[in-house]
């Protein structure tokens, strides 16, 4: 019996150094509020990536299209290849619009080819997607076009990262009715009313007074701080009717407001307080349509220098912010003083910095702004103190799933735009996107081959950070869908050591303990 516990004291100690070796952490996620376990295996049977591999899935999502009797939106399971590397609203927009029908439910227009304009199809920013159709869904009558927007904001919602959907045709919100006067607001999810139910709440606002006042969730567009680009943000607004002149005018003392639950943007100005006038719809002389036009004082300039605002981002926020929501808005006019604003240059912006962006007749539209849209990320820097710090970083939107994208957002340090102030660096500042060799996915582990020179640096660091250097890759990366895992490769092999205080090899976990 003494031998047969000597034996057992023996082995619990193997593997408790076993585990000291591996640099095993158990904890209770700090983020997610569950139990995270990371033990690597001495051994994968992973193979390194060279280039940008193997990124593709088969999933299945639900398409929410009509019941067969057409009394209510119902889900259909279908398996499709999405790409890791994008969110997967366009790609199952797409088989949406496909689905033919079958015994139990009905496809979507049958009548009517809806398709994805080619311009933007779909802009993700925050929890809001706003969805931009090709000119066909034109055809559809406007409780058919009615069932397809709360259609296609049932379908993706179903990602917790989407809770708000807009539905543009060609770029400009078509409204409740034919003459693009009611508007139809911010999609959420609704699976409980009968398709009777949804149809007649339109109609009732559809007919109800144009000086009612109405109650409806709209997306407002924020500047960044350091004037990198906009953001949105949704929430429900009263408007006092449905003159468009007023529509802008609650919009514009939204905006001023600042945004309520983001935490990178600069405090805004009173954007009334410098109007010169009350907001006017013209119609555009030239190419149809109709802008609304805004006359702002002189002094407009200095308030925002002084708020730090680019005037090119502030152009972006108030065209975007009122063309997603008031119906039938093509564009924006603005003028400053006497100056009527038709060409601005962007400075700070992730893309087309330093270019001058010209607007035809002095009319500002979403599609001049497009790269101007940007979407948080989250990236894990230290605090300081030993711990790591969740920090949200405003990038493209289009690059929020990228793993490469993110790497190098954590190549880069901390950045003005940041939202947490006091954060520092985890990796070497020597490390370059050209020292990510590959990027694979197999099942729900990231594959990460790094090159030499990145073993050689980051071997350099403290053997007390080499914790928070390894956490913030993995934790960065576990943010993406479909990531669980890290496993790390350089050169194309696994190392045993860098630092001396992690053991490399195997699939590494997200660990929410070292989380502050």
């Amino acid at each position: 019996m003494r031998m047969k516990i000597k034996r057992t004291l023996v082995s619990a100690l193997c593997l408790a150094l076993c585990l000291c070796l591996c640099g095993c952490v158990a904890g209770v996620d700090a983020l997610n509020k569950t139990s995270s376990v990371t033990l690597p295996p001495a051994q994968v049977e992973y193979d390194a990536p060279t280039g940008d591999t193997n990124q593709e899935t088969a999933q299945s999502v639900l398409l929410y299209v009509p019941s067969a009797a057409g009394t209510r939106l119902i889900a259909q399971t279908e398996k499709i290849v999405l790409s890791a590397a994008r969110h997967p609203a366009e790609a199952t927009l797409r088989r949406l619009f496909a689905f033919a029908g079958n015994d139990s439910a009905q496809s979507l227009s049958p009548d009517v080819t809806l398709q994805l304009s080619t311009v933007n199809p779909v802009e993700i920013s925050g929890d809001t997607a706003t969805v931009n159709l090709a000119a066909s869904a034109l055809s559809l009558s406007h409780s058919d076009l009615y069932v397809a927007c709360q259609a296609i904001a049932n379908t993706l919602t179903q990602w917790g990262d989407i809770r708000y959907v807009n539905v543009l045709v060609s770029s400009i919100q078509p409204g409740l009715d034919v003459g693009a006067s009611v508007p139809a607001g911010c999609f959420a999810a609704n699976a409980a009313d009968t398709i009777d139910a949804m149809l007649t709440a339109a109609q009732t606002q559809s007919a109800a007074p144009a000086d009612r006042r109405i109650s409806l969730n709209a997306t407002l567009y924020y500047p960044t701080y350091s004037g990198k680009g906009i953001l949105a943000e949704t929430r429900t607004l009263s408007f006092a009717g449905r003159d468009k002149g007023e529509m802008i005018k609650t919009l514009l003392s939204a905006l001023s407001q600042g945004a309520q639950t983001l935490g990178n943007t600069p405090a805004m100005p009173d954007l009334s307080a410098y109007l010169t006038e009350a907001p006017a719809v013209q119609e555009i002389a030239v190419s149809g349509g109709q802008c609304a036009v805004l006359r702002f004082t002189q002094s407009f300039n200095d308030v925002l220098i002084a708020a730090g605002i680019p005037r090119s981002v502030m152009m972006a926020a108030l065209t975007y912010t009122l063309t997603t929501f008031v119906p039938g808005l093509s564009g924006v006019t603005a003028y400053i003083g006497d100056e009527l604003v038709s060409v601005v240059v962007p400075g700070g912006v992730y893309e087309g910095a330093d270019e001058p962006v010209n607007f035809q007749n002095g009319v500002m539209r979403r599609s001049d702004f497009s790269h101007f849209l940007l979407s948080n990320c989250t990236l894990y820097f230290s605090d300081g103190a030993g711990h790591l710090t969740a920090v949200q970083r405003p990038i493209p939107y289009y690059e929020t799933r990228s793993a490469r994208y993110l790497i190098n957002c954590l190549m880069q340090g901390p950045q003005p735009c940041d939202n947490a102030p006091g954060i520092q660096n985890v990796l070497p500042d020597t490390l370059g996107d050209a020292d990510v060799l590959g990027l694979g996915l197999s099942g729900t582990t990231l594959l990460l081959n790094l090159s030499q020179h990145a073993a050689a640096d980051m071997a350099q660091v403290e053997p007390a950070s080499e914790r928070l250097m390894v956490y913030a890759l993995v934790n960065t990366l576990t943010e993406l869908r479909g990531v669980s895992g890290v496993c790390f490769f350089f050169a194309g092999a696994q190392r045993d050591s860098l630092a001396g205080v992690i053991y490399w090899p195997g699939v590494f976990l997200r660990d929410g303990s070292i989380v502050q």
